[in-house]
C-alpha cells in the first residue's frame, strides 16, 4: 500500500489528505503525528489510530515518556472539635440541603459516576478518545452532500458517458410527467377557446401552440434551475445515477449558468445530437454544453471530504435504466419493422 493515499487526523480533529506513505512517515518522525494519530486509507472499514498501522506504512514510533509522579498531598488538618450535644438548626440544615440538591449530577451533564463507570473494553483502551473515535468513524455508503464540507482539490472523477445517458433519461421521463400534467388543462381550455373563435380558430391555435411551448420551457429552467444550484447540485436523475454538476473548480453553478446550461444544450440538435459524443473525447467528459457554459459533471463524491469513495462503477440504478430504455427502443424498431413489412407484403389492404 506504499502508493495508496492516506488522510489522516490532526490534533485539532482536522482531516487532512490524500497524501502518500512517505509524507505520513515524515510526519511521524516529525512529531506531527503520533501514535493515537487516526489514519484512514481506501480499503479499510474504519479509521485507526497509527500505532496499529505503523508496521505497515514502515514507521517507528518512539514510546511515550511516563508522566511524572504526582507530588504527594499535604495532610489534612484534624478535624475540629464537635460541640457537645449541638442544638441543631433549621435555617443550616435548610441551606446545606439547598446546596446538596442544586448541586449538579456527572450524569446530568453528560459525565459518569466512578461508581457507574462502565467496563472498558479492549478497543477503547486501545484508543480512549472515544469521541474523536467516533467523530472521524469510516460511514462508507452515506450521501456525502448534506454533510460533507466543501473542498476544493483532491482527485476529481468525471462522470461517465453512460451514467449521463442514465440520468438524461431519468429526467426526461420526469419533466415529460410534469409537463404533460401542466399543459393538459392548459390545452383544454385552450381549445375550447379556440374552437369558439371560429374564423379566428388558426391564429388561435398557433397561440396555444406557443402558450404550450413556453410552458415546456418554463418547467425545465424552473426543474434544472433548482435542482442545479441546490445543496444537492443535481437533477432527481443525476442523484439517482451519483453524480452532479459544477464549476470546474468544484463551486456549485449559478441560477443564471443553470438557464444558460439548459438552452445551450439545444445546441445538439443542430449537430444531430452527435455532439453527445463528445464526453467520450474530451478530457474532463464534457459535452458541447458543458464547454460553452464552462461546467463539469462528476461523481457526487467529487470535491468534498472523501474524494477516495468516488467510483468508475455504473450502479445498479443506471443499468436499470439502461437496460430498460435499450428494450424500449428494441421494441420500437420490431414494431416498426413489423408494420413496414405488414404494409409490403399487402397484409393491410
Amino acid at each position: 500500500m506504499e502508493t495508496a493515499p492516506w488522510y489522516y487526523v490532526n490534533a485539532d480533529r482536522q482531516r487532512h489528505g490524500p497524501v502518500p506513505a512517505t509524507i505520513l512517515r515524515d510526519l511521524a518522525a516529525a512529531g506531527t503525528v503520533g501514535a493515537r494519530t487516526l489514519v484512514w486509507r481506501q480499503g479499510m472499514p474504519q479509521w485507526q489510530p497509527l500505532e496499529q498501522l505503523a508496521g505497515e506504512l514502515g514507521i517507528t514510533l518512539a514510546a511515550p515518556t511516563p508522566a511524572p509522579a504526582a507530588a504527594p498531598l499535604p495532610p489534612s488538618p484534624p478535624p475540629a472539635p464537635r460541640p457537645e450535644n449541638p442544638a441543631p438548626s433549621v435555617a443550616a440544615d435548610t441551606e446545606a440541603t439547598r446546596v446538596v440538591r442544586s448541586e449538579p449530577r456527572l450524569a446530568d451533564i453528560g459525565g459518569a459516576s466512578p461508581l457507574s463507570e462502565p467496563k472498558r473494553t479492549a478497543s477503547s483502551s486501545a484508543y480512549p478518545d472515544a469521541a474523536l473515535q467516533q467523530a472521524y468513524a469510516a460511514q462508507v455508503g452515506i450521501d456525502p452532500q448534506a454533510r460533507s464540507r466543501f473542498v476544493g482539490d483532491g482527485h476529481v472523477l468525471y462522470a461517465s458517458f453512460l451514467k449521463r445517458v442514465a440520468a438524461s433519461i431519468i429526467d426526461g421521463f420526469i419533466v415529460g410527467i410534469i409537463t404533460v400534467v401542466v399543459q393538459t388543462p392548459i390545452a383544454f381550455i385552450g381549445g375550447v377557446s379556440v374552437g369558439a373563435l371560429g374564423d379566428g380558430a388558426g391564429a388561435g391555435s398557433i397561440l396555444l401552440q406557443l402558450v404550450s411551448q413556453l410552458i415546456g420551457i418554463a418547467i425545465g429552467i424552473a426543474y434544472f434551475g433548482y435542482f442545479y444550484t441546490s445543496d444537492q447540485q443535481a437533477s432527481p436523475g443525476k442523484q439517482l445515477v451519483g453524480i452532479k454538476v459544477a464549476r470546474p473548480d468544484g463551486e456549485r453553478i449559478s441560477f443564471a449558468r443553470s438557464v444558460g446550461r439548459y438552452f445551450a444544450n439545444w445546441l445538439n440538435i443542430f449537430t444531430l445530437g452527435l455532439s453527445y459524443l463528445l464526453p467520450l473525447f474530451t478530457e474532463k467528459r464534457q459535452t458541447l454544453h458543458d464547454l460553452i457554459c464552462d461546467t463539469v459533471v462528476v461523481d457526487r463524491w467529487a470535491f468534498t471530504e472523501s474524494p477516495e469513495l468516488q467510483s468508475e462503477e455504473l450502479g445498479g440504478c443506471a443499468i436499470a435504466v439502461l437496460v430498460l430504455w435499450g428494450l424500449l427502443i428494441l421494441g420500437i424498431i420490431g414494431s416498426t419493422l413489423f408494420f413496414v413489412a405488414a404494409l409490403g407484403s399487402g397484409g393491410w389492404n
